[in-house]
């Protein structure tokens, strides 16, 4: 059974990091029908850790499918069946980040804030850690999308400061910094900082472009952030070549029909537009509509 499940959970965490979500899900559903044909009994049988990080992988992986129902399902669940308080207080908040999560990407932005406001005070307490500066961002990201900017940036600057210190202590690789640079980046967009976002999303580049493979879907997504900033800044000329990599990247992962291959369609017609190339432009916007 240990085997088993160790076996699901690496290739669910490899699937998840390679953005293939549907793999993903699919073995951390095995990993968690491994762990539940094991010995674990008890009250606090879905409060370990064996049951709950495959859990709230899944959960992840349901959200990015667009699976809302099943992954509130899944993690409502959990909630309503936690004990008060909670026997393990991380990983508790970590749930409870995960629905926030959720329901940001529903635009459900008060129940996502105060989901994530419980999460922070939750882990706030004791030496800031990697944990803490991902609550925070969690935090800043709701801010953003509700449009609350000059808060967003406050807490990205937080959950920024947090990262690089981690980094100097070397408990976390650079690329734990891409993360940030990204949420900062478009943060600053959206104030209409374009220089300092542009400088932001082309760190994270750097990082990515160093660690992970160049078809990777992080990679392009800072290629599209930045072809985008770039446009902002009247140099499209240069975010035309950035903008076809992410669209030929996200087509190659997520096919045709996906809404992160409209996205870099729509920046790559704006770097068009922006240099005259009018026609070209239109026939990126005209794959965006048959999405």
């Amino acid at each position: 059974m240990e085997e088993r499940y160790e076996h699901y959970m690496m290739v669910g965490d490899r699937a998840l990091a390679s953005l293939d979500f549907q793999e993903a899900s699919k073995n951390y559903n095995m990993a968690l029908q491994s762990a539940q044909e094991g010995t674990m009994t008890g009250d606090d049988f879905k409060l370990r850790p064996k049951m709950m990080v495959p859990t709230l992988n899944l959960a992840k992986c349901l959200r990015e499918l667009a699976r809302y129902k099943e992954a509130e399902d899944i993690l409502t669940t959990y909630i309503k069946d936690a004990k008060d308080p909670p026997v393990d207080t991380r990983l508790h908040a970590r749930v409870l980040s995960t629905l926030a999560e959720l329901y940001q990407a529903q635009s459900k932005y008060d129940a996502a804030a105060k989901l994530h406001k419980q999460a922070v005070s939750m882990v706030r307490g004791g030496t800031p850690n990697l944990e803490l500066a991902g609550s925070i961002a969690g935090y800043a990201e709701t801010l953003r999308k509700s449009g609350d900017l000059p808060q967003a940036e406050l807490h990205h600057r937080e959950a920024l400061a947090i990262r690089t210190r981690a980094v100097e202590e070397k408990s976390c690789t650079e690329l734990e910094l891409a993360v940030s640079y990204t949420q900062l980046g478009c943060t600053l967009a959206g104030m209409h900082k374009h220089n300092e976002a542009y400088q932001q999303h082309h760190r994270a580049l750097g990082l990515r472009y160093r660690y992970l493979d160049f078809s990777h879907g992080l990679v392009s997504e800072s290629m599209n952030y930045c072809a985008e900033s770039l446009c902002a800044l009247g140099r499209g000329a240069e975010g035309i070549p950035l903008a076809l990599h992410a669209v030929e990247i996200r087509k190659t992962i997520f096919g045709t029909t996906h809404p992160a291959y409209a996205h870099a369609l729509s920046i790559l017609a704006s770097c068009y537009q922006s240099v005259g190339r009018s026609f070209d432009a239109r026939d990126c916007l005209e794959k965006c509509l048959e999405i």
